[in-house]
Parts: structure tokens; sequence; C-alpha cells
């Protein structure tokens, strides 16, 4: 699965890279040499991710960070203006910011509702607007957007506005990727997908609101990890560049829901 060795030194930029499955593909693109803009707002956790991939002695990539909200689209501009400025365009973008907020919708509020569609659609499909600008001149370029397993599973309880979101990023991946087919004289970017289930990081306590623990994770069966996903992601990276892996649907041995 060594194709992916082909990507060091271009450019990729991972949304969400403070923490849990964003910083781990940071850290594992970072390591297969590649130019890796990390993108969140707590820029003190980036500082440090960058900190660490340079004392790394593996790998040999580089580490921008770019402090902002994914949900804005001044922030969004300004970051894919640094990365151009410092390296030029971005040959992998990986869609990993997102929220959400357990309630049901009957108790459900407003502005959880709004910002969930706006990190985890809006933000998303801006990214890849932009991302696309410099896309359609390279030999080979690769979109990945972080889904769900909720985006393939309906009726989940408690959790119902974050699952629609991952829906949506569902539908937006297959359109792209039709809409990059149907360009004249066909495309060189890869479109692909990559819906976990219960993966071992913070978002789960503060989807519950801190009602949900790490240590909880253990009580029915152990959650993926992390490096599970970046796995996926260099598994998307590695094949030849005819080949589109579309959607990687993993889930915790046990995961019913």
């Amino acid at each position: 699965m060594d194709g992916y060795k082909r990507w060091a030194g271009r450019v990729a930029l991972v949304t969400g890279a403070s923490g849990g499955i964003g910083e781990d593909i940071a850290r594992t693109l970072a390591s297969i040499g590649m130019k890796v803009a990390v993108a969140a707002r707590r820029r003190e956790r980036l500082e440090a991710l960058a900190a660490d991939c340079a004392a790394s002695t593996t790998g040999g990539g580089q580490v921008l960070v770019c402090a902002g909200d994914v949900g804005n689209e001044a922030d969004v501009l300004a970051i894919f203006k640094s990365i151009e400025q410092r390296w030029g365009t971005v040959d992998v973008l990986v869609n990993n910011a997102g929220t959400g907020m357990m309630s049901t919708l009957e108790n459900g509020r407003w502005q959880d509702w709004c910002d969930t569609l706006n990190i985890n659609v809006a933000a998303p499909a801006l990214c890849v607007r932009e991302a696309l600008r410099g896309m359609h001149a390279k030999e080979e370029a690769q979109i990945i957007n972080l889904s769900s397993i909720y985006g393939h599973r309906n009726q989940v309880p408690n959790f119902s506005f974050y699952q629609a979101s991952k829906f949506a990023v569902r539908a937006l991946t297959d359109t792209l990727r039709a809409e990059l087919a149907a360009r004249e004289g066909g495309t060189r970017i890869r479109v692909g997908m990559i819906s976990p289930g219960l993966v071992a990081t913070e978002f789960r306590g503060r989807a519950s609101g801190g009602k949900f623990t790490y240590e909880s994770y253990f009580e029915k069966y152990p959650p993926l990890l992390p490096s599970d996903i970046s796995d996926a992601v260099l598994y998307m990276l590695s094949k030849p560049p005819h080949v589109q892996v579309q959607d990687i649907l993993l889930s915790p041995m046990g995961q019913a829901l």
C-alpha cells in the first residue's frame, strides 16, 4: 500500500486538525513527507502539533498553522491564501471539521441546528470550492470528506440533526463526483468519503454535554481509534490514479447503531 509515497512533497489541507481524527490525519500525512496545512480554531493545539511534527525524525513533512473558523467564509479564504503564499495550491483536501449536539428534534435548539449545518455541510462545500480553483491544473488531486456511519443509517435516537447533516455530506460528495466526471475532458480529481462509526475522541463528550465520558466508550465494545481513520486516508491515496475509492464505511465490532 506504499503507493501513497508519491504524495510526498505535495500540499494537503486538513480541517478540524486540533484534536482527534483530524490531528492524527495531519500527523500521518506529515509522516509521509507531505506539506500539511492544519486548520482549526484552537491555535495553541495546532502550534503544538506543528512543533511535534517538526521535531519528528520521520517523513520530513512540514506543517503550516492556519488558525481560523471554517464556518466563516473570510477565515476560509484567508486559510487558502496563506497556503498558496507558502506552498502553492492544495493537492489533497481532507474535510474533517465537524460538530453536533445530541438531542431529539422535539427538544433541539435552533442555534445548534444552524451551527451543525454550517460546520458539517456549508464549510466543506466552501473548502471544496476553493480547493478546486487550483486542483484542475494538477496531474492528480484528491478530496476526502469525513462523513459518519450515521450518514448511512436512519432513526438514530437523540442524534437526528447530526445524522441529517452527514446524509447531506454524502449527497454533496456524490454530486461533486458527478460534476467533475461531467466536465469536458474529464477530471484528474478523485473524490472519496470516509464514514466511521464510534471513534475514541472528545467529540462524543462535547456532543452529549459531558454526559458521555471517554471511559464509557469501552463499556460495550472497543471503539475505533483515530489511527484507523488515518489508515483509510492512506488507503485512498495509495490507489493508482485511475482508481477512485468512493466510500469507506467502517465501524467497531459490536456497534449496532
